[in-house]
């Protein structure tokens, strides 16, 4: 027997299915509605759901896994690649609402619940007046809202050394929630428990591109072929021995371009970095055809000979880094030269017309150098305890304060640059920065962009604010 009653004014979840990414998108959706609501909110999915008259109902997942949202809405009102959220008169039942939380593919149910919780219920609490200063959600009638959104930018992810991730499962949580669908995991040796990392990123629908170095920050003669065998040996049977088996979307490689000069002992690094990606990469893709490859190229050291990066192995995708100032630079505060760093991007992405083209910026917080210290054998990424993840945001929040207050003056110059940047791949340095705990107001504005790059400067910062998940260092 009850001993208390909550009233008929109620709310039911109904899912599409309980799998992958509308399996989390479900569990982001209960998460935030529950914490709003007094009662234990009832989920079920649409295909037992047993009473849809006597609750207003939350319906999650795409049109083809619930009937109910293909009933409740038409294919071309959820834009492809994007989501729907809408909330209005149930009809289903007299008096009652629903809202419809849709993607047109599973991966984007989760933004949709993401909107849902980061924007609509900020919407649905403001009131006319300022007594009091918000409203209850849940309690009476939700107002009404739709909102139809999709990407500007496709690939939308985070580069990272793969042992700056303290906690893998909250740090993916935490890029869907952003709306981030990419990311790169660059290590040393590869994590041992890779396969289970790769699983998770991918239930949250964020495709794990596995990095490492093809004659990064080694000793490498490029003038010698012996040398370019013994890597491109080195490369095919690091892959099949420690890469191959874990179930992710392509490589990242670096070699020897990471540099201001342009020859290493008097030899040219644009045709020579040519030739050992072609060869290198050549070989992987004999082995493995349809890998894909990201080359991340420096643009410090081949700038000024463009003409030879043309013959890259058009399957080969070029990732350009250091490209100028910022959003490319590592400081957010680094904005001189803009117009030749624009100009620049109009180049590099006019280089290879059809081949694959990314970028990755900078601006965020990033490794310590100082006290960088190569990785020794294989670890388990992303498992660290809650005493080294305090310890971290006790050092951490002080240089976010920093890198934040450049963001909020400088997100014009970012947003310009992804304007040259339309119909590439993006990705942001984000590392040792402690994403799984927070939403840091400079990633989720960089996130922002890529959904939306020609929003007004304030309405991006003002959107993205007032999201209860954000977090203002």
């Amino acid at each position: 027997m009850d001993r208390h009653s909550y009233g008929c004014d109620r709310w039911k979840l109904v899912c599409g299915c309980l799998e992958g990414a509308e399996s989390r998108a479900t569990e982001m959706l209960y998460a935030g509605v529950s914490a709003e609501v007094p009662y234990i909110l009832v989920a079920e999915t649409a295909e037992k759901l047993r009473d849809r008259s006597t609750a207003s109902l939350l319906l999650v997942g795409t049109r083809e896994s619930n009937f109910l949202l293909a009933q409740a809405v038409r294919a071309e009102e959820i834009p492809p690649e994007g989501y729907l959220v809408r909330v209005t008169a149930s009809p289903f039942a007299p008096g009652r609402q629903i809202a419809i939380v849709a993607g047109s593919t599973p991966a984007q149910t989760i933004y949709a619940a993401a909107h849902f919780v980061g924007h609509y219920l900020l919407f649905a609490r403001q009131r006319s007046d300022h007594m009091p200063y918000f409203r209850a959600v849940f309690s009476g009638p939700m107002p009404e809202y739709t909102a139809a959104e999709a990407p500007t930018f496709a690939e939308r992810g985070i580069w990272t050394w793969g042992h700056c991730i303290y906690d893998y499962r909250r740090f993916a949580e935490n890029m869907a929630r952003l709306g981030l669908n990419a990311i790169t995991l660059w290590n040393d040796f590869a994590p041992l428990n890779l396969r289970e990392v790769v699983a998770c990123f991918h239930s949250y629908g964020i495709k794990v591109i596995l990095g490492y170095s093809w004659g990064w920050d080694e000793p490498v003669d490029i003038s010698s072929d012996e040398e370019l065998a013994r890597w491109k040996k080195r490369a095919v049977e690091v892959y099949a021995r420690d890469y191959e088996h874990a179930g992710g979307d392509g490589i990242y490689i670096q070699s020897f371009t990471e540099t201001d000069a342009e020859e290493i002992n008097g030899v040219p690094i644009a045709e020579t970095v040519v030739k050992w990606v072609n060869t290198v990469g050549g070989a992987m893709l004999e082995r493995w055809p349809g890998l894909q490859i990201q080359f991340g190229l420096h643009a410090t050291s081949v700038r000024r000979r463009l003409p030879a990066i043309r013959g890259v192995d058009s399957r080969i995708h070029i990732f350009w880094e250091d490209c100028g100032a910022f959003p490319y630079a590592y400081l957010a505060r680094a904005v001189e030269g803009e117009k030749e760093t624009l100009a620049f991007t109009d180049e590099i992405m006019a280089l290879r017309p059809g081949c694959g083209c990314g970028a990755v910026l900078k601006g965020q917080v990033c490794l310590d150098w100082d006290r960088f210290e190569h990785q020794k054998g294989p670890f388990l990424l992303g498992c660290e305890s809650k005493k080294k993840i305090r310890a971290r945001m006790e050092a951490l929040r002080p240089q976010w304060h920093d890198v934040q207050s450049y963001w909020l003056e400088n997100l014009g110059q970012c947003r310009r640059a992804l304007q040259h940047l339309k119909g590439a791949a993006v990705y942001a340095l984000v590392e040792d920065a402690l994403l799984e705990e927070a939403c840091w107001y400079p990633v989720a504005l960089y996130a922002e962009l890529l959904w939306r790059p020609d929003a007004p400067d304030a309405e991006v910062l003002r959107r993205v604010a007032q999201r209860t998940d954000v977090t203002m260092a």
